[in-house]
């Protein structure tokens, strides 16, 4: 083989090494689901006010719509491989906030059943518990909302 072809090799074989990602580090995860968290709870928080700024339904579709948008860009993270039960939490995080995205539809559509919207707040509420929980588990803080 020639010296050209072997150096050609070389170069091609670096290359490939070089272009392979460094694997994802625990604090680095963390720091880029804070940072998605922390995006959505600006987006909710300039929401206008029900009812005096905004209709309960038109507030209810723009909550859902932000949850399901972090919910998106959650999935698209890389989850280190340790420690092993983040992946699983990660996994529950997301599930969490698709289930407060649908709850937040289900307001939406709710009209004057003030039954059905009493038992759809208590099940949010529950939600947002559980994602307390979760991010202070996984200790991403950012992603924590409202009082519990």
């Amino acid at each position: 083989m020639p010296a050209r072809a072997i150096v050609v090799i070389l170069i091609a074989t670096a290359a490939s090494c070089a272009s392979e990602p460094a694997p994802v580090t625990e604090a680095d995860y963390l720091a880029d689901l804070q940072a998605i968290c922390v995006d959505t709870t600006a987006t909710l928080d300039a929401l206008p006010q029900p009812p005096e700024q905004i209709s309960v339904a038109d507030f209810a579709t723009s909550a859902s719509s932000a949850l399901g948008n972090e919910a998106e860009r959650m999935r698209s993270l890389d989850v280190p491989d340790v420690p092993a039960e983040l992946d699983a939490d990660h996994r529950a995080l997301i599930l969490n906030t698709d289930e407060q995205s649908a709850i937040w539809t289900a307001i939406a559509t709710v009209g004057d059943d003030d039954t059905r919207l009493g038992e759809l707040t208590v099940q949010f509420g529950e939600l947002n518990r559980g994602r307390n929980d979760l991010a202070d588990e996984m200790g991403a803080l950012g992603c924590r909302r409202g009082a519990v």
